[in-house]
C-alpha cells in the first residue's frame, strides 16, 4: 500500500479522504496548518499527524517544510484539500518532481477555475445559464448594472489572492439597497481591486461531481443540498444524492471538458425556485466540502484519485450509486439551527425556514438511508472534537458581558 500525506487537515474533505484512504489499507499523514481544529488530525485512520507553517502567511516557508517531511517520511502522494495548499504546490511543482507526486490538475486550468469571472464567462460562451454578472472595476460601473432587483451578491474574484508569498482573501455578502450596494463595492475595491456583482438566484442547491481525465468524464454523481449551514448561502449541513439530471449532466459536461479538468472536479448550481432551470454557481477542481455523500453513496472518489495517480487506473465509466442518501454534519446542523433562531435577515426577499420545522426535522437521529460525515461510531474522535469545541465557543460566547 502507498504513503499518502493529506494536507489540510481542517477541512471535511480531509476527513473524507483519510478515512477512505485508510480504510483501503495505505498509510496516511495528516497535516494542518498551526493554530486551527484540524478533526481529520484525530482520526483513527491518520498514522502520523503533524502541523506546518501557514502557508496562506508564508507560502515559500510552507513548500521548504513539507519538502522536508515528504523525504523523511517516503510519501509517494501529496493530496491537498483547499486553495491555501493547492496554489503554493501547483506554484512549485517543479521542486516536487524528484521527491514525491502531486494530485494536482494542469496549472492553466486551476488558474482559470479559482477566476469566478472567468469561468461565468466561459460558461456564457457555452450557453449555460449564469446569473447576470458584472466586473466592477470603480464605483462608476455601478450604473452599468443591468439588474437593479435587491438583494444583489457581492463577491470577490477569487477567493483567495496571492500577492508574492501571502493570500488575501476575499468574500462573499449581500447588499440590500443602493446605499448599502456602494458601500461594499468601495471597500471591496480599496482592498483588492476589483469585485463582482451578481444576480442573486433564490432556488436550491444541486452539486454534479464526476472523474475527468482527458476530457472524458468518468463516476458522475449528483446530489442536492437540503440545508445549509447558513439559510442565505453557505456550505450544507444536510445533503442528499439524486438520480443524473440530463440538463445538469450535459452543462457539466461541457463545462468540465472546456476548463480542462483532471482527476476530481465538481459543478455546483441553483435550481431556480420559479423557473426550475439550473443556474451555474461556481465549478472547481479540489476535494469539496460534500465529499463523503459519494462514498457513502458507493462512488469513492479518493480511492480513485489515489489508484490513478499511483497506478494509471482510470474508475468506471458509470457507477449505479445508491439514493437517496441523506449525509449530516452535525456541527454544520447546529449552526444551521442557531442561525434559525436569529430570526429572517432584515431584506430578506424569500421565505425563510421555520423554527418548529427546522427543530422537527434536525431532531430526529436517524433513519434507513441516513449517514453521518462527521460522527462514526467506528471512528468517533473527529465528530466529537468537532462537537465539542462547537459547544465549547457557543459557551463562552455566553459568558461574554452583553
Amino acid at each position: 500500500m502507498a504513503r499518502i500525506l493529506v494536507l489540510d487537515g481542517h477541512s471535511p474533505a480531509a476527513l473524507a479522504f483519510t478515512r477512505s484512504l485508510g480504510r483501503a489499507g495505505h498509510w496516511v499523514a495528516v497535516g494542518a496548518q498551526s493554530n486551527i481544529h484540524a478533526p481529520a488530525l484525530v482520526s483513527r485512520y491518520c498514522r502520523l499527524a503533524f502541523r506546518y507553517p501557514v502557508s496562506t502567511d508564508d507560502a515559500a516557508g510552507f513548500i521548504d517544510f513539507l519538502l522536508d517531511f515528504l523525504r523523511q517520511q517516503s510519501v509517494e502522494l501529496v493530496v491537498p484539500m483547499t486553495d491555501w495548499t493547492i496554489s503554493p504546490l501547483s506554484q512549485y511543482r517543479d521542486r516536487f518532481r524528484e521527491v514525491s507526486k502531486l494530485a494536482l490538475g494542469p496549472h492553466a486550468t486551476l488558474e482559470t477555475s479559482s477566476d469566478k469571472f472567468e469561468t461565468i464567462s466561459i460558461a456564457r460562451e457555452l450557453a449555460v445559464p449564469v446569473p447576470e454578472t458584472a466586473l466592477i472595476h470603480s464605483t462608476s460601473d455601478i450604473e452599468k448594472l443591468q439588474t437593479r432587483n435587491f438583494p444583489v451578491v457581492v463577491k470577490d474574484r477569487f477567493s483567495a489572492r496571492w500577492q508574492g508569498n501571502r493570500a488575501r482573501f476575499g468574500s462573499v455578502s449581500y447588499a440590500y439597497s443602493e446605499d448599502d450596494l456602494l458601500k461594499q463595492v468601495e471597500e471591496r475595491l480599496a482592498e483588492a481591486g476589483d469585485v463582482l456583482v451578481q444576480e442573486f438566484v433564490p432556488g436550491t442547491g444541486v452539486g454534479f461531481s464526476s472523474f475527468a481525465v482527458g476530457g472524458e468524464l468518468y463516476a458522475p454523481f449528483e446530489w442536492v443540498r437540503v440545508r445549509e449551514v447558513d439559510p442565505r448561502g453557505s456550505g450544507s449541513s444536510a445533503r442528499k444524492s439524486v438520480s443524473l439530471s440530463p440538463e445538469i449532466l450535459e452543462f457539466s459536461c461541457s463545462l468540465i471538458g472546456r476548463v480542462g479538468f483532471q482527476g476530481i472536479c465538481m459543478v455546483e448550481f441553483k435550481r431556480h425556485h420559479t423557473t426550475g432551470r439550473p443556474v451555474l454557481m461556481e465549478i472547481n477542481g479540489r476535494p469539496w466540502g460534500s465529499l463523503q455523500l459519494p462514498i457513502e453513496s458507493g462512488i469513492d472518489y479518493p480511492r480513485f484519485l489515489v489508484d490513478w495517480y499511483l497506478e494509471g487506473k482510470l474508475p468506471p465509466v458509470e457507477i449505479a450509486y445508491k439514493t437517496p442518501i441523506l449525509l449530516r454534519r452535525m456541527v454544520g446542523e447546529l449552526s444551521h439551527l442557531e442561525n434559525i433562531l436569529k430570526g429572517t435577515p432584515k431584506g430578506w426577499p424569500i421565505p425563510y425556514p421555520g423554527i418548529v420545522s427546522t427543530l422537527a426535522r434536525i431532531s430526529v437521529p436517524w433513519y434507513p438511508g441516513m449517514r453521518y460525515d462527521d460522527l462514526w461510531f467506528s471512528d468517533p474522535r473527529p465528530g466529537l472534537s468537532g462537537l465539542s469545541r462547537w459547544l465549547r465557543s457557543r459557551l463562552k460566547k455566553s459568558k461574554l458581558p452583553a
